[in-house]
């Protein structure tokens, strides 16, 4: 049940819109400031705006809607009737992708990896506070811990059959933190790499080789998952996730190759980061079958992608060593 803030006649608005509101007003300004300090092409930079808001918004409510087409009358009233109903964040997320493609071809502007960059780092300012709405009610959380009572840990939630409160793993705010901690870390990289000749795209790689790693452990702890209607328990979250994981690494080491050559030892490096994500994978799978041990299962899940991202960080070492070597040593023409 959600919280109601304020009532106004016979309109209720709950605390849970709030925060989403304000998480879409985080995400504009953050994506402004961004953007327009880097680019300063303030056509496409408010252009962007409510394009993205018009595709996110249907993006996100089609995949809520594949997902949890019991929650709907039809599919013209969950693509017609917003006053009711959710938003997948995965679909909104392909939704500003869309948008930021049709501005380019558009030609309002030309450099689609540099207004990613922007677009990924003000998805995490708004990641931040909108997850902030399951405070008021129950979505966003694990399973049942007995040891620990209190944030960032756990939050408590009523039992809608029994009336009981539940102490649960408060995944929420877990994402909150580490979303806040990933806009941290690559806005310091965006912003210091400007005057490093830092290669446009590369913030939306390293974004989604942490983000899209978080979030493969993250969404498996939800009893809220969103799932593919083909099984009904493989999330699609993970498995975007998962492939944008996949894509990070793919095309830091299609860069490494271009740039030194190819080595025998990259195929180690390949088949190191292959097992750790195959790692994962079993965790995965393990975790399933024996949720009594999830706390052993989501730490060597997390220990191996970690493994993955370690990996993945040296060879976008390797790809930006040499192609600066390769920019000095070329003789001009």
């Amino acid at each position: 049940m959600d919280k109601i803030a304020f009532i106004a006649g016979e309109n209720f608005i709950y605390w849970n819109t709030i925060f989403y509101a304000l998480a879409v007003v985080t995400a504009i300004l953050l994506f402004l400031g961004f953007y327009l300090g880097k680019s300063a092409n303030f056509a496409a930079g408010f252009a962007a705006i409510p394009v993205c808001l018009i595709f996110g918004q249907y993006a996100g409510r089609f995949v809520h809607w594949y997902c949890r087409t019991d929650s709907y009358r039809s599919f013209y009233a969950a693509m017609t009737d917003f006053s009711a109903g959710g938003y997948a964040l995965v679909g909104i997320f392909a939704g500003c992708i869309l948008a930021a493609a049709v501005l380019r071809l558009l030609f309002l502007h030309r450099n689609l990896p540099q207004m990613l960059d922007c677009m990924c780092l003000a998805a995490l300012g708004g990641i931040v506070v909108g997850r902030m709405a399951s405070f008021f009610n129950s979505t966003d959380r694990g399973q049942i811990v007995a040891s620990i009572q209190s944030l960032p840990w756990v939050w408590p939630v009523t039992n809608t059959v029994s009336g009981a409160t539940e102490y649960r793993l408060a995944t929420f705010v877990i994402q909150a933190m580490v979303a806040a901690a990933l806009l941290l870390i690559l806005s310091v990289f965006y912003l210091t790499g400007r005057r490093r000749g830092l290669k446009d795209g590369d913030t939306t790689l390293l974004f989604l080789l942490f983000y899209g790693a978080s979030q493969v452990v993250l969404d498996s702890t939800r009893y809220d998952s969103l799932f593919f209607r083909s099984n009904g328990f493989v999330s699609v979250v993970q498995v975007v996730c998962a492939l944008g994981l996949a894509l990070a690494i793919i095309l830091l080491s299609v860069r490494m190759v271009k740039a030194m050559g190819f080595k025998w030892w990259q195929v180690l490096l390949w088949l190191l980061i292959a097992a750790g994500i195959g790692g994962a994978g079993y965790m995965e799978y393990h975790v399933q079958r024996h949720g009594d041990q999830a706390v052993f299962a989501y730490s060597v899940m997390s220990g191996c992608l970690a493994f993955v991202i370690v990996l993945t960080l040296l060879i976008r070492f390797f790809a930006v060593h040499f192609e600066k070597r390769k920019m000095y040593t070329e003789p001009l023409a």
